[in-house]
């Protein structure tokens, strides 16, 4: 966790570095995810569901639960050793991952001020290439205090049906934004590296929604 923690920071500290290249930044195309605010809403979504899943496989006492948590805990681990190398050129003037691509090209393409504006109406980006409302159904954002009152409250419950129902509907509307978000990357994302590896995590992430899926019909037949 400390290394995610320190890849989260690293997002945080690129303002400033981004913001001295506004001068000769190229205007974002219209419609697209930049790759700052990918990054950004990618991690902060992946670690929503890593630490979740962390929470749901030592307090539940249903095999199906524990069993998808644990995978959870290992996709997001995955997904986040895959997205650390951009994490940090993003982090470091001129640096770039290695590999086709590079985040360099991303960065001078949407400086900070045009990614700090897209952050405030990110739902409505991501929905919108989706085809999906901003705010509501599949493709609904949720704020960090959101996903921190959430995590807060699945944490204080105690072990049981209740709480294997309250991770699940946590789990899936979190599955449902990681979906709008990696997919619209790989279709408008500015790295192509990048856009490979967004659309590399949309399987799993269509798998562990059919999961959930029938895990929360499952509970509330039992209800």
């Amino acid at each position: 966790m400390q290394r995610r923690d320190f890849v989260l920071g690293m997002l945080t500290a690129t303002a400033a570095l981004a913001v001295t290249r506004t001068a000769v930044a190229q205007p974002t195309p219209a419609g697209a995810l930049p790759t700052l605010v990918y990054l950004n809403m990618a991690t902060k979504g992946g670690l929503f569901l890593e630490n979740t899943a962390r929470d749901a496989y030592d307090k539940t006492s249903d095999p199906r639960i524990k069993k998808f948590s644990r995978a959870e805990v290992i996709e997001q681990v995955n997904l986040s050793q895959k997205l650390g190398p951009f994490a940090q050129a993003a982090a470091t003037p001129g640096g770039a991952p290695s590999g086709p691509g590079g985040i360099v090209g991303g960065l001078v393409a949407a400086p900070f001020a045009v990614a700090g504006a897209a952050v405030g109406t990110a739902g409505g980006v991501v929905g919108g290439v989706l085809g999906v409302p901003p705010g509501s159904g599949p493709g609904g954002m949720t704020t960090d205090e959101q996903k921190a009152q959430v995590l807060t409250r699945l944490s204080s419950m105690q072990r049981g049906p209740d709480y294997d129902a309250a991770f699940v509907a946590a789990s899936l509307q979190g599955h449902q934004e990681a979906y709008s978000i990696h997919g619209t990357y790989a279709e408008t994302g500015e790295d192509p590296a990048l856009r490979r590896i967004a659309r590399g995590a949309l399987p799993l992430i269509r798998l562990h929604i059919s999961q959930l899926s029938r895990l929360q019909g499952r509970s509330a037949n039992l209800g």
